[in-house]
């Protein structure tokens, strides 16, 4: 199996992907390798973006809390507990917040997200598309909508440090901090190496076997999830530092290579 991580990694500069990438992910999949997309994105972006490569491809999103192979799908959300906490923490302390459901952003400023969700996604059927809502109370939303929640992300820059300091002794999240700022909260029970592990378990896959390629810190799990482990060029520092092979970046198209390498 392959695990491709997709921002910083499958994706250049230019959010695309590249043609070596492209060819190279079709040749493992027409010889029966299974290929996934890895991503921290919302799981129904990372679908449409898989879609687009080829559609036998399968996704994992959410750093994680969300999969799906071969029809089957399975998320682990943030426990509602756990959930409140963390949104009232942020509501006191006026931190733009984005909490993401399958098919819902609710956003609580009107800040903008790093992409279109909703113009990307609104050529998909009904299931696959986003809405977004900005402006919202979103510990009361939470209380409203039972809808699981797989992700928060948080724009904290500025006060990265001061605002995971309060989040880390509670119980039942996993986080993640970005070096431009941004938190990210899952589920305790969530990352990408778990989904890669329980996706192998489902297929018969044995780990040793699995191949992950990835360039920032959410990738680290995925990589106690794979058996061979890529760095992008471009990749940080502590992911280079685990990884058993560095490829080319991703604007010079190094999943393609690192593929065409290592993938025969």
């Amino acid at each position: 199996m392959v695990c491709l991580d997709l921002d910083g990694t499958l994706f250049n500069g230019k959010k695309e992907v590249g043609s070596l990438s492209r060819q190279q992910i079709r040749r493992c999949l027409d010889q029966g390798v299974e290929v996934a997309v890895v991503s921290g994105r919302a799981y129904q972006f990372a679908y449409k973006t898989a879609q687009m490569i080829d559609p036998r491809l399968s996704v994992i999103g959410f750093v994680g809390a969300y999969r799906s192979f071969h029809g089957q799908a399975q998320g682990e959300p943030i426990p509602r507990a756990a959930l409140n906490e963390v949104l009232t923490l942020l509501k006191r302390e006026d931190c733009p917040a984005f909490m993401k459901q399958l098919n819902t952003i609710w956003c609580s400023h009107d800040v903008p997200l790093s992409g279109d969700y909703v113009a990307y996604t609104a050529d998909q059927p009904p299931q696959h598309r986003i809405v977004v809502h900005s402006n919202q109370d979103l510990p009361a939303i939470a209380r409203q909508n039972p809808d699981p929640v797989y992700k928060l992300l948080i724009r904290a820059r500025g006060r990265t440090e001061a605002i995971a300091r309060q989040l880390r002794p509670l119980s039942g999240i996993r986080i993640f901090i970005y070096p431009y700022g941004d938190i990210e909260v899952i589920s305790a029970k969530a990352d990408k190496g778990i989904a890669i592990r329980k996706a192998a378990d489902q297929l018969g896959i044995d780990p040793a076997q699995i191949l992950g390629i990835g360039d920032s810190v959410n990738d680290l799990p995925m990589f106690e999830g794979c058996g061979l482990r890529v760095a992008m060029g471009n990749a940080v520092e502590p992911v280079k530092a685990r990884a058993d092979y560095i490829t080319l970046t991703n604007d010079e198209d190094g999943v393609g290579e690192a593929l065409r390498q290592l993938v025969q």
